[in-house]
């Protein structure tokens, strides 16, 4: 009996005498430490096709240019602007930008006279550009791990740059170019959707990819004596967008 409880007072020792194990230490974070910013920016390159539109095309008897039944050519632009989103909802951010736009069209065979009684037949070109202020709503939704689906709605004011004509007359008569900058409306407007989406690259960088159209819904020069012309546009928008 003795023995035996010798056995076990030494058993019990040796338990007792064994280093105890290190504990992990458990790491608590402050919400100063979370990650939540609001706030992100993004760059988007606009390849888009640029056209014009017509308003109306009434002249008044004293002379102008003519462009009943005259069909625009468009072509492609490269435009850009600069985006910073601000986060007001879990699917809903608003936007505010700045950028540039430049376009040209021509079209073939427009007429024009001023006080005379011949009238001269001319092919024109024509060169716009703007500075742009557009303002966003990116409704947004979480499709996958890496892809958010986005609607944008537009509303962009036009402050207005550049307004060049190049006449060329089918009569025989020298071309002639025309800078109507002075002319056009310091302010225009234009309403835009797009469509599309951004890929997460990581925590933080996104690549943007949407479709895009936009109509310009005030005339770019409104004189009498000129047609009111408007400017429509579709086209992509490519770009890099950065959370905080």
């Amino acid at each position: 009996m003795k023995r035996f409880l010798g056995l076990l007072l030494l058993a019990s020792t040796a338990v007792y005498a064994q280093p105890e194990k290190k504990k992990k230490d458990i790491i608590y974070y402050e919400d100063s430490d979370v990650k939540d910013s609001r706030f992100s920016i993004a760059l988007n390159l606009n390849p888009n096709f640029v056209n014009r539109r017509l308003i109306n095309d009434e002249t008044p008897e004293e002379g102008g240019l003519i462009l009943k039944n005259t069909d625009a050519k468009g072509a492609f632009a490269l435009n850009y602007d600069f985006d910073i989103f601000y986060r007001i909802g879990s699917s809903l951010d608003i936007g505010l930008g700045f950028g540039y736009s430049n376009g040209s069209y021509s079209y073939d065979g427009a007429k024009f006279y001023l006080n005379r009684p011949d009238t001269v037949t001319a092919n024109v070109e024509t060169d716009i550009a703007m500075y742009t202020l557009p303002i966003k709503l990116n409704f947004n939704t979480t499709m996958s791990d890496v892809f958010d689906l986005e609607v944008i709605p537009t509303v962009q004011l036009n402050f207005m740059q550049k307004y060049e004509s190049n006449f060329s007359p089918l009569n025989g008569m020298p071309s002639f170019k025309a800078d109507l900058s002075e002319e056009q409306k310091s302010l225009t407007f234009t309403v835009g959707i797009a469509l599309g989406g951004t890929f997460h690259l990581n925590d933080n960088l996104g690549l943007i990819t949407r479709l895009n159209i936009n109509y310009m819904l005030s005339p770019l020069i409104e004189q009498d004596e000129f047609p009111r012309e408007t400017l429509i546009d579709f086209g992509l928008n490519l770009g890099l967008k950065y959370t905080f």
